[in-house]
């Protein structure tokens, strides 16, 4: 189970992929994929969430990793660039780097 951790030391990020409805579920598997075949397999990982947006024209993900560095290492890898491309004429990419400050729950 994933866990959100309100810790200032780890690098927190919430991405959104703006898309045309007809190619949601593209960018929802293509992100699944780089959780699952590649991110999650990187050191410093933590935690991931895919979500998309009910009107089909966004697709989010929550990534929390050990530190930046840890998440700029898998982005420059030769296995995310192989599932990232993938995205090619299909979304507006808006990463954002976050700080965690609440948690409930």
């Amino acid at each position: 189970m994933s866990e959100i951790r309100a810790d200032g030391a780890y690098a927190t990020s919430i991405n959104t992929f703006r898309c045309h409805p007809s190619h949601q579920d593209e960018v929802v598997a293509t992100n699944i994929d780089i959780v699952d075949q590649v991110a999650s397999h990187f050191p410093g990982f933590i935690s991931a969430a895919v979500h998309r947006s009910s009107d089909g024209t966004r697709v989010f993900d929550y990534l929390q990793w050990r530190s930046a560095e840890h998440l700029a290492a898998m982005q420059r890898s030769a296995e995310f660039q192989a599932v990232a491309r993938r995205f090619a004429g299909l979304i507006e990419f808006e990463p954002r780097q976050c700080e965690v400050v609440h948690v409930a729950g």
